[in-house]
């Protein structure tokens, strides 16, 4: 199965229905534009595509937008607290882009130092894939691919949010504190927020 959200909402790609309720279910990606309409203007919960060949489907709607590759990560402290960013109004893990010539591992452990003022990370293993569109600031689509990496720090600092990245909070939440979280953070981040013990 494929999973990719636009609007904060799921397309599925897949050969079998996974949902019930308001999705809307379509037998190709189709013309994507249309795709990205109807999650813009309807009331609908996500689109589901159900079709025989998922990887072709995936292909052709990949296709359509701009691909990025970030990388970011599930950051615990000595206390088994979990380092979170607050921007744009939600809770969110901190990540970004991979630059040219670097790896996806040293991109996810840059951009959590950049981004939290954070250091003295280590990889333990990585988490999850998510993938997200939206909209460039030139208007254009974008797909991202988002590596997620558990890491563990002993780094007991200061934290000091990126601001320039629009970033105002950095905070270590205890793990009892997880769920409140989901109630205000983007829905592709509910799988990497459940994939934590």
């Amino acid at each position: 199965m494929y999973k990719v959200f636009i609007y904060d909402k799921p397309v599925l790609i897949d050969k079998r229905s996974k949902k019930n309720g308001s999705y809307e279910q379509l037998n190709s990606v189709g013309n994507v534009t249309d795709l990205i309409s109807l999650l813009e203007h309807n009331e609908i919960e996500g689109v589901e595509v159900i079709c025989e060949d998922p990887k072709k489907e995936w292909k052709l709607f990949k296709a359509h937008f701009k691909f990025i590759i970030a990388a970011g990560g599930t950051v615990f402290n000595d206390r088994k607290e979990l380092l979170v960013i607050y921007r744009l109004g939600k809770w969110d893990l901190p990540k970004g882009k991979l630059e040219k010539g670097e790896d996806i591992p040293t991109c996810a452990i840059r951009e959590v130092e950049e981004e939290c003022n954070v250091n003295g990370l280590e990889i333990i293993k990585e988490v999850a894939s998510t993938f997200h569109c939206y909209t460039t600031r030139k208007g254009k689509w974008a797909l991202k691919r988002t590596y997620w990496y558990e890491m563990n720090t002993h780094y007991m600092g200061e934290l000091i949010p990126q601001v320039e990245e629009g970033i105002e909070r950095v905070e270590w939440v205890n793990k009892d504190n997880i769920e409140s979280l989901k109630m205000n953070t983007y829905k592709s981040l509910i799988d990497v927020l459940d994939s934590i013990d």
